[in-house]
C-alpha cells in the first residue's frame, strides 16, 4: 500500500505539468480524455463481532476515462477503466483463507503485533455524468463496476513462538468477484472530493462477514 501511495505522490508533479500542458492541447483532446489519481479513506461497515477496525484505512487508485460531450453544453457522459485498492486494518486475522466459510479471529491481547490487514485490488469500469462550468467547477455522479484482481492478507507481529514475523497470503477464498456502487465527485479544476459506496458485500453471501466499504477521498484530475 505504501508503494501505491508513494507512486501516486510521484505522479502528482506529472499531473501538475499536465495541467499546464493542457493549455497547448487541442480543445477536443482536453474534452475527450480524463486521467486521474485518487487517495481515499475506507470506512468499513458491518464488521463482525470481536473485530475492531483501525480508524485510518487508506486506499488508492487511478483511472483513464473517455468523455462524450453533449454538444456545446457543459454536460458530458464518461466511460473508462481504472484500478482501485482498498485495505481493512483490524485486530483480527483470517486463520484459513481456503476455509468453507471465511472468519476473522481476534488476535489475543498477549500477542504483540504491528498490523493485520485484508487488501483488495479491483479492475474498475466507471460510468459518469459530468458537469464542468466555465468557472472550472466540476460535479459528477455515476456508478462503478469492479472485477476482483487480488485478495490478500498481511500480518506483521509476533508468532506463536514469540518471534516477530511477517506472514502474507494471497487469493483469499469466497471474496465476491464483482463489486458495484454509486460514485459522486465535486471540486474545482483538477482537485476534487470523491465518494464511493459499495452496494455489494466483499464476501459471497453466507461465506464470509457482511463487510463493505464506504470510501471518501481526493481525486487529482488535470483534465
Amino acid at each position: 500500500m505504501k508503494k501505491i501511495i508513494l507512486s501516486l505522490l510521484c505522479i502528482l508533479p506529472v499531473l501538475a505539468f499536465s495541467q499546464e500542458k493542457n493549455k497547448i492541447l487541442s480543445e477536443t483532446t482536453v474534452r475527450r480524455v480524463s486521467v486521474g489519481a485518487e487517495i481515499y479513506q475506507d470506512f468499513w461497515l458491518k464488521w463482525p463481532q470481536g473485530m475492531n477496525v483501525r480508524a485510518i484505512n487508506l486506499g488508492a487508485g487511478g483511472f483513464v476515462m473517455y468523455n462524450v460531450p453533449f454538444g456545446e453544453s457543459p454536460v458530458s457522459f464518461s466511460i473508462g477503466v481504472g484500478i482501485g485498492c482498498h485495505n481493512l486494518y483490524s485486530n483480527t486475522t483470517i486463520n484459513n483463507i481456503h476455509a468453507d466459510t471465511i472468519t476473522f479471529t481476534p488476535i489475543p491481547d498477549s500477542i504483540d503485533y504491528k498490523k493485520s490487514k485484508l487488501g483488495l485490488t479491483y479492475l474498475d469500469f466507471p460510468l459518469e455524468l459530468r458537469v464542468v462550468t466555465k468557472d472550472k467547477i466540476r460535479f459528477s455522479v455515476g456508478v462503478k463496476l469492479g472485477y476482483l484482481l487480488d485478495a490478500k492478507t498481511k500480518y506483521k507481529g509476533d508468532n506463536a513462538e514469540g518471534f516477530e514475523s511477517t506472514v502474507k497470503y494471497r487469493k483469499v477464498e469466497h471474496v465476491d468477484k464483482f463489486r458495484f456502487g454509486p460514485t459522486i465527485r465535486f471540486g474545482y479544476d483538477w482537485v476534487q472530493v470523491v465518494g464511493y459506496y459499495s452496494v455489494t458485500q466483499v464476501f459471497e453471501k453466507g461465506l464470509g462477514p457482511e463487510v463493505s466499504p464506504f470510501s471518501v477521498g481526493i481525486t487529482f484530475m488535470p483534465f
